[in-house]
């Protein structure tokens, strides 16, 4: 597969808030373009199938492509004058994928901007013409759509500690707010992360390269937000947490769709969760392979992913207990369920009602990307 590499570019707005705008290279192959942006680059993979409203416009000795992706019109401008040879190179292969080549008068090239600023602006991308959605209203989005005392009435109890829950092992301690750009903050890679990502990516026959999950293909969310941890007495004891991220483009959830649709990925991804929880927990190096994919019935519209596993934690006095993580995605949307639980069978439907709030809420939170 042919790569085109164009560097020497500015991007505005940025891909997400506060984030890079240049230096700016650009990759182009025919699956779509990847943007490496600011020093050290931060990378943004986004499909032609994403790519709408694409123009390349020519002014004098300078040179912009104008696009809609994910209902934000950006615009990067060349900083670098391109030869004549580079820019029919560049012409030819953006009109294989619906671009078109605007006059190269000042005139008309400007024309050809505002144009597009207003067709952007009625098809309702107006909003997010020069920045994305403000970041108060994506934060509590993301706050909305995790666990709260709503989905677990009665007699469970609510904990912000990090240190009262084995679930903070393999999820961001309650109610952290994460914040960064992506791709910048990645997880801890200590010696459990590393055997998870060993476990994950063996059981998945996928290469750390091409990994999304664990290893260096994946892009870490723009926002990230975590629910408290809720606990009972039900089911022989059971503890839940849930953590909800906002992704920019919604190709990078697409991607993360497309490595989470293998047939074994529930039963890989907790699996290594497990590893990594026990090797947390203690001094041991499991390598569990008995765990399976769960499905979790859900009635709202978006993808989910789910696995089980029996685990033991003998350092906290629990012999005998189940790891199930459900993973949902709509959009921009992605948001993991962890649970912990003795009885597994008995809890199911419960655990079911949660990934089913949580979806509903995910689906409907969508319109705050916009």
């Amino acid at each position: 597969m042919s790569v085109l590499r164009s560097g020497g570019w500015s991007v505005r707005p940025s891909f997400s808030p506060h984030g890079p705008t240049e230096p700016v290279t650009l990759l182009f192959d025919e699956m779509g373009f990847t943007q490496l942006a600011g020093d050290p680059a931060v990378a943004w993979q986004t499909p032609w199938s994403e790519v709408a409203h694409l123009r390349l416009v020519r002014r004098r000795a300078n040179v912009m492509i104008v696009a809609v992706v994910a209902n934000v019109l950006y615009q990067w401008r060349r900083r670098i004058p391109l030869s004549r040879a580079q820019f029919d190179e560049l012409s030819t292969l953006l009109a294989l994928h619906g671009g078109r080549e605007m006059p190269r008068s000042r005139r008309n090239g400007a024309l050809a901007v505002a144009g597009l600023v207003t067709l952007a602006s009625f098809g309702g991308y107006f909003g997010g013409l020069f920045t994305t959605a403000p970041t108060s209203s994506i934060l509590s989005a993301l706050a909305a759509v995790n666990l709260s005392t709503r989905d677990v009435p009665g007699t469970w109890g609510v904990s912000t500690s990090a240190s009262t829950s084995e679930l903070e092992t393999i999820m961001p301690a309650p109610g952290q707010v994460i914040t960064s750009n992506p791709s910048t903050t990645l997880p801890a890679q200590d010696s459990a992360f590393n055997l998870a990502a060993n476990h994950f990516q063996r059981c998945l026959g996928i290469q750390n390269v091409n990994d999304r999950i664990y290893g260096l293909a994946g892009q870490s969310s723009t926002y990230q937000v975590s629910s408290a941890v809720f606990s009972s007495s039900s089911f022989g004891g059971i503890q839940v947490e849930s953590t909800s991220q906002y992704y920019a483009l919604p190709a990078n959830v697409a991607s993360d769709v497309n490595e989470m649709s293998q047939a074994s990925f529930g039963r890989c991804f907790v699996e290594s969760n497990a590893d990594m929880m026990i090797g947390r927990s203690s001094a041991a190096t499991p390598d569990l392979s008995n765990g399976a994919n769960y499905v979790a019935h859900t009635f709202a519209k978006g993808w989910v992913s789910g696995g089980s596993v029996a685990v033991s934690l003998p350092v906290i006095g629990v012999a005998h207990a189940n790891l199930v993580i459900i993973v949902e995605a709509a959009d921009h949307y992605e948001v993991t369920l962890a649970a912990l639980v003795t009885n597994l069978s008995s809890a199911r439907a419960t655990i079911n009602n949660l990934a089913n709030a949580l979806l509903v809420r995910a689906t409907s939170s969508s319109a705050v990307s916009a």
